[in-house]
């Protein structure tokens, strides 16, 4: 079934953060896509939205005529957020590219925040914040921020630190800053020392921001799942505008990601009763490949089978991938409830996630098979994050990592670097990518694999697909194979319990001579469990990619 590719508006747009006006007020103008339109917001919960609370004046330009160098007062250390906080000067001088905490990407938003120290005879007053930008083409800005400075800077509170905004198209690499403080009083003039307090102190000079020359990209196809149970239950998922932009919108700010291409596949007809989510994922597993997508592509189910979960959950993922390989394209596959939109929206980017190699994160006790190394207890982000759509602050405890169960959700550092190389690697294989990339040819996979998912109460659904096993490696449990001339070969598979469920998945590699195969049979415990031949959906020899031209 070909998909109609209705391509959403691009969440890569621009933003201007601090605007100019005669009030001066440094908040957010909207955010516009590439069609002009102003799509909707995250309503994750916050700590409040750069608005330019406490704010009381900020231009752009030439600076004020009357320049006097402020006093009592410096810069401490600077942050870009573009999700996560990235120091970018501490104690006064640059942090460079070996002492980052992640990478700075182009052409995504950027939130500059300044943290101030006082001296101790430092009395009450305006400070102005004057931010000087250069970027490589020669062009230069000044960006004037003025806040009445009354105490010490405090991360959580815009009102208490300077704070700009880099629109997306303007944050590319070589952008280089510096910042210089003035009175805004010039009642402060007489005894006003030569020169402005100026960061970074130590080297003296503008420095770079650090935003690197990425290409992070995310590639998702949703599927709607028109669904009849033959019952009572006749329904369509919300895939309204509204809802639909809300979904990249929360992949965009929590992926470390400058762009993303997000389609809206057409609507599947499924008219039998659902029991386990893995009934819709082996069909979503078998359909990328007839479909020839490429195996950087996410699929993605939406559904609404009148109820809080299917099968005890509220989305699953079709595995968790070892590693960022072509051969594991049939496990980037998941999906999940329509519900309400903001938490079918964080199950789109929870669920995703799993596919993106992530694993539960411990919060509330119900989160199966949680990571180990996860650093902050209780699952808590455990700094301040960003939204570059909705411009809102996510504060550090009470947002968890999204691969929780716990409300509101976010992402730290180590959640953002965690699926780092997964982006950039899949970014590596679209034929848009710098240099041409490592597009996937005719035939981009290693093998092909026998998948089996079994649904905790009983349901068995098997596909072949193309691929490999990556690092997964066969246990006790095998298939048995019956050929027509009477040989029988057992064949060691891999078994992994699905996340988010007790459904189970059995992956064997295909041999080659499948077609001579006439009955197959699994072997578990000293049990025998026939397999019907014939119910086994065939997609392995469908090994061809169809890649859009650039």
């Amino acid at each position: 079934m070909a998909p109609i590719q209705r391509l959403l508006s691009p969440v890569v747009a621009s933003l201007l953060l601090s605007a100019c006006g005669e009030t001066g007020d440094a908040q957010p103008s909207g955010t516009t896509g590439d069609d002009g339109a102003t799509p909707s917001t995250s309503a994750a919960d916050s700590t409040g939205a750069v608005d330019g609370t406490g704010a009381e004046g900020s231009t752009t330009g030439a600076p004020t005529p009357a320049m006097i160098p402020a006093r009592g007062i410096h810069i401490d250390w600077v942050e870009a957020n573009q999700g996560v906080g990235v120091p970018i000067g501490q104690d006064g001088a640059w942090v460079g590219p070996a002492d980052r905490l992640a990478r700075l990407l182009k052409n995504r938003v950027t939130l500059i925040r300044a943290f101030w120290t006082l001296e101790p005879d430092f009395e009450p007053r305006e400070i102005e914040a004057h931010l000087l930008l250069s970027w490589p083409d020669g062009t230069t800005e000044r960006i004037v921020q003025t806040k009445l400075v009354d105490g010490d800077a405090f991360i959580g509170d815009l009102a208490r630190v300077f704070f700009w905004g880099i629109e997306a198209e303007r944050a590319v690499p070589g952008l280089s800053y510096a910042i210089e403080l003035y009175e805004h009083d010039p009642a402060y003039a007489e005894g006003a020392p030569e020169s402005p307090p100026y960061f970074p102190e130590v080297e003296g000079a503008p420095v770079l921001v650090g935003i690197e020359d990425s290409y992070q990209l995310i590639k998702v196809t949703l599927v709607p799942f028109n669904y009849d149970d033959g019952g009572s239950c006749v329904t369509e998922p919300d895939t309204s505008e509204t809802t639909m932009q809300l979904f990249q919108d929360l992949i965009f700010m929590m992926n470390p990601i400058d762009r993303l291409e997000f389609t809206l596949h057409e609507p599947v007809d499924w008219n039998t009763p659902l029991s386990n989510f893995g009934q819709l994922n082996s069909y979503l597993s078998d359909l990328r490949f007839e479909e020839n997508a490429p195996p950087e592509m996410y699929y993605y189910g939406l559904v609404d089978v009148c109820s809080g979960g299917l099968g005890d959950a509220g989305g699953q993922a079709f595995g968790i991938p070892s590693d960022p390989t072509m051969d594991l394209a049939y496990q980037r596959v998941s999906s999940g409830l329509s519900l309400d939109p903001d938490w079918s929206a964080e199950t789109f980017v929870h669920e995703v996630g799993h596919t993106q190699g992530r694993y539960h994160v411990y919060c509330n006790g119900e989160e199966g098979g949680p990571d180990p190394s996860y650093p902050n207890e209780g699952g808590v982000v455990g700094e301040w994050g960003f939204g570059v759509v909705d411009f809102d602050l996510r504060h550090p405890t009470v947002n968890k990592d999204y691969m929780t169960y716990c409300h509101p959700v976010w992402v730290g550092t180590w959640g953002w670097n965690k699926v780092q190389p997964f982006v950039e690697t899949l970014s590596t294989w679209d034929s848009g990518y710098p240099g041409g990339g490592a597009p996937a040819g005719d035939d981009p996979y290693s093998g092909s694999l026998l998948v089996g998912t079994i649904g905790a109460h009983g349901s068995e659904d098997w596909i072949t697909v193309p691929g490999g096993l990556g690092r997964a490696v066969p246990g006790e449990l095998a298939i048995d194979l019956a050929y027509h001339d009477g040989r029988s070969v057992r064949m060691p598979a891999v078994v992994r319990t699905l996340p988010d469920s007790l459904d189970r998945q059995i992956v064997m590699p295909l041999p080659a001579d499948f077609d001579d195969v006439a009955a197959l049979q699994r072997v578990e415990d000293g049990q025998r469990v026939p397999i019907d031949r014939a119910a086994i959906r065939e997609r392995h020899r469908s090994r061809a990619v169809h890649r859009a031209v650039p």
